[in-house]
């Protein structure tokens, strides 16, 4: 960036270098969604959902597209039926992001009578206090959607998810900061899950993909065949049936302070990078579905594991909030080309 003042001479309205331009998508069953178009002024575009807790159902990298949407498309949360499995399912898009959570997520369950759906309601959640707008730290001008989405009701819970999102403008870079705060007078459970997803063209059958997460665990045995090709890709498969794996840090590694994943195509020669803190979100939950139709990778960290709230809170890894406490999590999402690969991979070596 040349700076604010410098660059006014050269532009009337700044929203010709880069913008943050709210909208109304208005066909079919995304019709009425409220969103953000971003375009960061260099190689970054992407579509934000405030109704729908601040998704991102799409997101280019130069030109090229990073996340997978389902068959659905997007649909409006007016849609979304809690039943099961498939009143979830109807209603994700996916996308490169979906946040899930917040007292619970994962497969559904039923506990002392209580019904647990899949992936929680915070997803399908319109944010309010909205706020769109771009700041400036000295030369360095910063886009930024904030806004906050409840799940709460009458003698059940009463959390608040505060949602940042931060696009460096020039920089191919994406923050997240997020905080949830239990605004009740009882402890609660916390569950949260950050559902990235990778699709095509940037997912393809020879995709590198790495993560720091050592001690692998398959959800269930249908799974377990697959465990063993966990990190490899394959082409678009008729009828496959999906492998999900926990990742968790064995004890060696439970004192490292970052935890990383890396997803590159040696083919379009760029990648993307997820870096966060494994004490706020242990678990890397990956989600492998060349499924012809659904070919889709999930690199999903979360406070648990997408067994479900019941199988969380067995594994020992159910995370609590008490009354006023606020907990917080942070991503950052970098994308990057082939030279940088290397010194990357030897980072995360290094780590």
């Amino acid at each position: 960036m040349i700076g604010k003042r410098k660059l006014e001479r050269y532009c009337g309205d700044l929203s010709q270098v880069f913008c943050l331009q709210p909208c109304v998508l208005e066909s079919g069953r995304a019709g009425g969604t409220h969103a953000v178009l971003v375009d960061n002024g260099a190689d970054l575009e992407l579509l934000v959902l405030l109704d729908k807790c601040m998704g991102i159902p799409r997101l280019k990298y130069r030109g090229i597209n990073i996340g997978f949407i389902c068959k659905n498309g997007i649909s409006a949360p007016q849609f979304y039926q809690e039943d099961g499995t498939r009143g979830f399912l109807r209603n994700f898009e996916a996308g490169f992001l979906t946040t899930c959570g917040l007292t619970y997520f994962g497969t559904p369950c039923e506990v002392q009578g209580q019904k647990y759906g899949l992936h929680g309601v915070i997803a399908n959640t319109p944010m309010e206090n909205i706020c769109t707008r771009t700041e400036w730290l000295h030369d360095q001008a910063f886009l930024k959607i904030s806004g906050d989405a409840r799940e709460g009701y009458l003698f059940g819970p009463n959390l608040v998810l505060h949602k940042e999102l931060c696009v460096p403008v020039g920089s191919n870079k994406i923050e997240i900061h997020d905080s949830i705060e239990n605004k009740g007078f009882e402890e609660s459970s916390l569950m949260i899950l950050y559902h990235f997803n990778y699709g095509y063209p940037f997912l393809c059958k020879d995709m590198e993909i790495l993560c720091n997460f050592d001690k692998i665990t398959a959800r269930d045995m249908k799974s377990e065949a697959g465990i063993a090709n966990i990190d490899q890709f394959d082409k678009p498969l008729d009828g496959f049936d999906e492998v999900v794996a926990y990742r968790t840090m064995s004890t060696q590694k439970k004192t490292q302070k970052k935890a990383y994943t890396l997803v590159y195509n040696p083919d379009l020669k760029i990648g993307v990078q997820m870096t966060f803190d494994p004490l706020q979100l242990p678990v890397l939950n990956q989600w492998k579905s060349p499924r012809a139709g659904d070919y889709v990778l999930g690199m999903e960290p979360g406070t648990g594991h997408v067994g479900g709230y019941e199988a969380t809170r067995r594994a020992g890894l159910m995370q609590y909030i008490k009354p006023g406490e606020t907990k917080k999590f942070d991503i950052t999402i970098e994308f990057f080309e082939e030279k940088e690969l290397t010194k990357r991979k030897k980072d995360m070596e290094e780590s």
